[in-house]
């Protein structure tokens, strides 16, 4: 009996260490029913969606944008695909735009416009732009507004021109995130610090990991900043990583293969307000909307 009662007190003495410990471990992985199309998205000017983000301060919307060879400008729906608003982006330029993202900071929420792509890898600076997400009125359908960019953060890859289509923002580290597409080989993740407000000179986006995913067509950062999902036109992979670790070690670690709904030239992912839910268009007209659910939810 005097064992079992010092053992039953040591196991009580270690549980919040242990408990610690746990909360120190990677992201906890999240188990994913079949994916499948929730809908079509009514505004058919969205006609090659090549990026998606979910709102951070308008419950149930979400973002989207065309690839090259449209005007600057974003479209917001909700999982039905009603059209809900569209904007034009004044202070940007829409060369190839290839990726959204979304994140929170000081109670207003944001979005970050990706105006990297470049097939010929010719291009010596490319852009992100940064705009505060408007506030939507949810009874309001087909909207039509403007907005205007906050800040322009203007950069260059360190070793030379890439062609990018995947770009993730994590707010605790106040990092931008940049995946470059290859067709043949390994890719290259690249970091962007945050600017201070008012840089103008153009930043320096330097290499901090190599993956073994080639095509890769887009990109999300969780919320909470632990879970980094890239895509491809195929499948997604998943990195997670302690909140005291580096991204450079989690994703120098194998990531978890996901299996994706079949897109046609699909482009765009994005985690959902709960940080593991992952929706995705494709660059298909009329544009689909797809959902892998989080099981046991």
């Amino acid at each position: 009996m005097r064992y079992l009662l010092d053992t039953l007190a040591l196991l009580a003495a270690l549980s919040p260490l242990l408990a610690a410990e746990k909360a120190k471990g990677p992201a906890e992985p999240a188990r994913y029913g079949q994916g499948r199309e929730l809908c079509t998205l009514a505004n058919k000017e969205i006609d090659e969606s090549s990026g998606v983000a979910c709102s951070r301060v308008n419950p149930g919307v979400f973002w989207t944008h065309n690839d090259s060879g449209d005007e600057p400008r974003l479209f917001a729906f909700n999982a039905k695909g009603e059209d809900l608003a569209t904007f034009q982006v004044e202070g940007a330029i829409c060369r190839d735009w290839e990726d959204i993202a979304s994140f929170a900071r000081d109670g207003k929420g944001y979005l970050v416009v990706a105006d990297v792509g470049d097939n010929a890898s010719e291009h010596d600076e490319c852009s992100l732009y940064v705009i505060e997400e408007p506030r939507l009125d949810p009874r309001k359908r087909g909207a039509r507004a403007r907005l205007r960019v906050e800040a322009a953060i203007h950069f260059r890859y360190e070793d030379g021109a890439h062609n990018c289509e995947a770009v993730g923002v994590d707010t605790a580290s106040k990092t931008f995130f940049l995946v470059t597409k290859v067709f043949v080989g390994p890719c290259k993740v690249y970091a962007l610090p945050n600017p201070p407000a008012g840089t103008r000179e153009p930043l320096v986006a330097k290499a901090i990991a190599t993956l073994r995913i080639p095509m890769t067509t887009g990109m999300d950062v969780s919320p909470d900043g632990l879970r980094a999902i890239v895509l491809t036109y195929g499948d997604a992979y998943e990195f997670t990583r302690r909140p005291d670790e580096k991204w450079a070690d989690a994703f120098a670690r194998v990531p978890r293969t996901l299996s994706m709904p079949r897109r046609r030239q699909g482009e765009a992912i994005c985690y959902g307000p709960d940080g593991q839910t992952l929706y995705l268009t494709s660059e298909k007209a009329p544009c689909p909307f797809f959902e892998v659910p989080v099981l046991g939810k």
